[in-house]
């Protein structure tokens, strides 16, 4: 502030302060929150056994520092900062290493963990792949066939406004391949990245034609033969995007469902801000959370027996219906590309979520193998002179 003349201190002071909050917005409240959780786990190991040494290492010498950022990365690895009786994962080493050179970065202080090349030292490298190499596979949450949303639906019908609003939205979520922040309840102060469908993000059609959500609900079950949900922002960045679907005109219909929750909450609030999850106990708004579309769906995959095909509930959670949703989409013939655009994957990881073990894969394949063909190999064979074969 020495270098800004007196009568512009003020205004470059609230410019600074702006600045501050600007990027603390630049990523979502939680992995702030967690970032700084971890720095000073760093400062407070550094403290408790290498007093003397500041968090950038700067004071040591490049060997020293090396070998003292490793022993934490042990530390951390060896549960230090957890009652868990596991040895921590890769993933949270990373962070915890991640921790220090953001920090270190947003504070334009001395970075421990760059080189000339801005990478991590050669020997954090190493240690963090051994670490990758000594974990258990990560096991994501299975797909679940479409008699869960079906079942949740069904059971749930009638017994309250809240158990209406998990039936409803276990289809929807099926159906739309939504992500489970995408319809139940978040804080706003967590500044997710994902934002929650509302009231106004809704569109109803007939053929090519905008449907009223004020009209009959008699008239819209009839006539809706689609609907249509915007989204202003999500998890992976990408931004005003539409995810559309056709009337099944099936008892377990996603368009009705949504017709459902539409018209309930606006016999409610006629708020377009209103959320998709929401439900009202006498008058008090509430909302479905991540944790009762899990607990719906783990119940529901124990009262179908679903372990004797090896969909156990251990294995399943709230992201099975869009990991579900996928596979359903895939197994009736719909292309690659068409999945990734209706489930808004940027990248190819949707792929994961098509499990392999699935038996309808590989149903005929062995009979095809048993196929006797003849074949000819040309590869690897010497080239021929110049004499012909001539018949």
């Amino acid at each position: 502030m020495e270098l800004v003349p007196n009568q512009h201190q003020n205004y470059i002071h609230n410019l600074f302060n702006i600045a501050v909050e600007d990027v603390a917005h630049g990523v979502v409240s939680a992995t702030t929150k967690e970032r700084i959780r971890l720095f000073n786990n760093w400062k407070e190991w550094l403290n408790t056994y290498v007093p003397t040494v500041s968090p950038s290492l700067k004071q040591l010498h490049p060997p020293a520092r090396v070998k003292l950022l490793a022993a934490y990365g042990a530390h951390v690895r060896n549960r230090g900062f957890s009652s868990s009786q596991h040895k921590a994962r890769l993933q949270t080493v990373a962070l915890a290493f991640r921790a220090i050179s953001t920090t270190m970065q947003l504070e334009a202080k001395f970075n421990p963990l760059a080189t000339s090349e801005n990478k991590y030292p050669k020997a954090i490298s190493q240690l963090l792949e051994a670490y990758k190499r000594q974990d258990p596979p990560s096991k994501p949450k299975l797909a679940i066939p479409v008699m869960i949303p079906e079942y949740i639906q069904l059971i749930n019908s009638g017994k309250s406004d809240k158990h209406d609003a998990i039936g409803d939205l276990c289809i929807i979520a099926f159906y739309y391949l939504l992500r489970v922040g995408e319809y139940t309840y978040h804080r706003p102060t967590d500044r997710r990245r994902t934002q929650q469908f509302r009231l106004q993000d809704v569109a109803f059609w007939k053929n090519n034609k905008r449907l009223s959500p004020t009209l009959s609900i008699k008239y819209l079950l009839k006539c809706c033969t689609a609907a249509t949900l915007s989204i202003s922002n999500q998890k992976n960045g990408v931004r005003t995007q539409t995810i559309h679907q056709e009337a099944t005109h099936l008892v377990h219909c996603p368009i009705k469902a949504l017709l459902n929750r539409v018209k309930y909450i606006r016999s409610h609030t006629t708020n377009p801000e209103t959320i998709l999850g929401t439900y009202f106990i006498k008058r008090k708004q509430r909302c479905v959370s991540a944790r009762m579309i899990n607990t719906a769906i783990k119940d529901a995959v124990v009262k179908l027996k679903l372990h004797q095909q090896g969909i156990k509930r251990e294995f399943v959670g709230s992201h099975s219906l869009r990991a579900g949703g996928a596979m359903a989409m895939h197994l009736n013939g719909v292309s690659d590309n068409t999945i990734k655009k209706m489930g808004r994957w940027s990248t190819d990881t949707f792929l994961m979520y098509i499990h392999q073990q699935i038996s309808a894969f590989s149903k005929g394949v062995s009979t095809k193998m048993a196929n006797k063909i003849d074949f000819h190999n040309i590869a690897f064979q010497p080239i021929p002179g110049p004499t012909l074969v001539v018949a």
